[in-house]
């Protein structure tokens, strides 16, 4: 008899277990793949440098993905035993014993939990090999990629799924005892709505204030390494979106409807009145769910864009380290022609720019400081004729302008006027009175001595020069090719020269000694030459570490998206008796089907449309004050558009799974 009791519930909550089932499968499939990857030999094979970091970032990975897939199934399964609540009262009315009852609650859980982890232990074995395919493709990396599943990899697998199984197991049997000792009917207790329009004019505040401290967060983010006020914003932000959002949610969303209903703004919509009655208590019932949807969307979106600023900063930081292949100067020149000469590289492209170095001094607004430093010039002509990728990220500057490139003191580039440097004295040239700034360094960073300064041709021409010198950089189709051997021979090359910087009170009376060899000590005022970059290694190891990010990122971003969507629509489905036996009135008194339809739709469309359009708000909102909103692109945009896509099926799944579920049961 309890198994075809069993058997029964499962029956007729199948399209609700389906969507969680699938749900899980999903997420634990996703767990395996990421615990499996720490000791699969195709990666260490792939990766020797890579070799400790995969293994114990794939662990911390999957530990932390299933510690979030974990509680969504604890407080999903909680909605499957809050709707067998009358089921369970009246099995206990009959005679059933108590302890009866929870065990077939127990086991319940346990079998659609076994069900959901064979499920996503097969689709593991199924995309193992495409996924980690996926992470070769993604990384750059030209190797077959073998299905492998480890000792440790399949012991813990076990543990997680026998541990978690009787844990959900008992969360959900202990809340059936708790169903039968409530045996009276909860009483909804109703707020008066004097209280819930300051609430919700408090949780405006709230929210209003949280983008105050974003703004002002991003300035001071830079402070987080020795002071705490970057991390009381954060904090302060997190706890003024969550509670704001929910205030809003409970102070304004039931005052709107209601104040529709008084009005009758409703009769004029097609709508019918009963049916709205419905669909705004439903509404009113599901105010948690949509507050926790819409944080968490908020969340995946912020996670998104921000990790997007990241991704978007290193590359950025990368390009102007390493705006060439392979780069040299006068003193190294022929050393790097004779190498290549040797080689199978293909040269797209070569360049070369003559360049001055002398003495300057400037007051430094960042450090409040005076400095005096040598620095690189180069002409506008010869800038402007460098590829593109090596001014398209400063500030445009015209022939008779000056700009000042410098390193940038944080992860995102802050491009303007109030940290721009004024009268910049040079030694035996005007004094320049105001220049633009700048962070892409022509021929990279580690060629240059502290800033170079972007100046006029006839600036340039009539400026003297401490040093004279010319920079070299090449472009390549697949690399430089330059051998093991060849780069160990290279490496002598390094240092080209050294200038050791002789400070007096007067630039004028500043001077600099060019030293050939390596100084016994090094001093404060000595400054060295680089005689060469190259990045292969650097390059491969860079779009590796981007690949893996991408694919984690998307993992992560698709698990959650999932996880939303099945709420929402397992809220949805899992209507109590009560409620069912609402849509039954309706029919009753005449509604017709077309009508119950378009309840369903619309009660689909509001559950879904409310928490992403308060997602989006609040992330865009964010965004858009960071930078003074610099960094809304199109890209953001994709992001947005492709996550309210994504989240737009599981509305239209969660529609016909809702009506067809409706129609069967009533029989319309």
């Amino acid at each position: 008899m309890y198994r075809k009791i069993i058997k029964r519930s499962l029956s007729n909550m199948r399209d609700s277990y389906l969507i969680y089932i699938l749900a899980c499968s999903f997420a634990i499939g996703v767990f395996g793949i990421l615990l499996s990857m720490g000791g699969n030999p195709s990666l260490h094979e792939a990766m020797g440098w890579w070799d400790n970091f995969i293994y114990e970032l794939s662990s911390i990975m999957s530990g932390l993905f299933a510690f979030f897939a974990f509680i969504y199934m604890i407080y999903v399964g909680g909605f499957f035993i809050q709707r067998q609540k009358n089921e369970f009262l009246t099995f206990e009315k009959l005679g059933m014993p108590s302890w009866v009852i929870v065990t077939i609650s127990f086991f319940q859980t346990a079998i659609v939990q076994i069900i959901a982890w064979g499920s996503g232990l097969l689709l593991m074995v199924i995309f193992q090999k495409f996924m980690g395919m996926l992470l070769l493709y993604l990384m750059r990396i030209r190797i077959n990629f073998t299905t492998s599943f480890d000792g440790y990899t399949l012991l813990t697998l076990f543990k997680t799924f026998f541990f978690s199984t009787v844990i959900l197991s008992l969360v959900n049997a202990f809340k059936t005892v708790r169903i039968l000792k409530k045996k009276r009917r909860k009483v909804n207790v109703k707020t008066r709505w004097w209280l819930r329009i300051p609430a919700g004019i408090f949780g405006i505040i709230l929210l209003f204030s949280a983008q105050v401290f974003t703004w002002a967060l991003f300035t001071d983010i830079r402070m987080i390494s020795y002071s705490s006020r970057p991390i009381n914003e954060i904090l302060f932000i997190l706890l003024a979106d969550i509670f704001g959002t929910y205030l809003v949610y409970y102070g304004f969303l039931p005052t709107i409807l209601n104040l529709l209903q008084k009005i009758h703004a409703i009769s004029y919509s097609g709508l019918n009145l009963f049916s709205f009655k419905y669909l705004k208590e439903r509404l009113f019932q599901n105010i948690s769910i949509l507050w926790f949807v819409t944080e968490l969307s908020a969340l995946a979106l912020a996670l998104l864009t921000f990790c997007y600023f990241g991704y978007q900063a290193v590359h950025e930081s990368y390009n102007s380290s390493y705006p060439f292949e392979l780069a040299a100067n006068k003193d190294t020149v022929q050393f790097i022609k004779k190498e290549l000469k040797q080689t199978d590289a293909k040269v797209k492209g070569s360049y070369k720019t003559d360049v001055k170095i002398n003495l300057t001094s400037y007051y430094n607004k960042n450090s409040s400081t005076y400095t005096k430093q040598p620095m690189t010039f180069m002409s506008y002509s010869a800038y402007k004729s460098l590829p593109k990728r090596m001014h398209k990220g400063n500030s445009k500057i015209k022939a008779n302008e000056f700009l000042k490139i410098d390193t940038p003191t944080g992860l995102m580039y802050r491009d303007q006027e109030s940290e721009s440097n004024y009268n910049i004295e040079v030694k035996g040239a005007p004094m320049i009175a105001k220049a633009k700034s700048g962070h892409a360094f022509p021929y990279g960073g580690s060629m240059h001595f502290g800033p170079m300064m972007i100046v006029p041709d006839k600036y340039y021409q009539k400026m003297p020069a401490e040093v004279n010198d010319a920079f070299y950089g090449w472009d390549f189709k697949k690399g430089d090719c330059l051998q093991k051997s060849q780069i160990e021979r290279l490496k002598h090359y390094r240092d080209a020269y050294y200038m050791k910087v002789n400070f007096k009170s007067s630039l004028k009376d500043s001077t600099v000694e060019v030293i050939k060899k390596a100084p016994k000590q090094y001093e404060a005022s000595v400054y060295t030459q680089v005689g060469y970059l190259r990045e292969g290694n650097v390059k491969k190891r860079f779009k590796q570490g981007g690949g893996f990010y991408l694919y984690i990122v998307a993992l992560f971003s698709v698990a959650l998206l999932i996880a939303l969507g099945s709420v929402l629509t397992l809220r949805i489905l899992l209507r109590d008796d009560y409620q069912s036996r609402q849509l039954r009135t309706l029919q009753k008194i005449g509604i017709e089907e077309k009508e119950i339809k378009r309840i369903i739709l619309r009660e689909n469309t509001w559950t879904f449309l409310i928490p992403i359009v308060f997602a989006l708000i609040q992330s865009y909102t964010a965004i858009a004050m960071f930078d003074s909103g610099r960094h809304i692109s199109k890209n953001i945009i994709l992001i947005f558009a492709g996550y309210i896509v994504l989240y737009g099926l599981f509305g239209i799944i969660s529609y016909q799974v809702s009506w067809r579920s409706i129609k069967q049961k009533f029989r319309l």
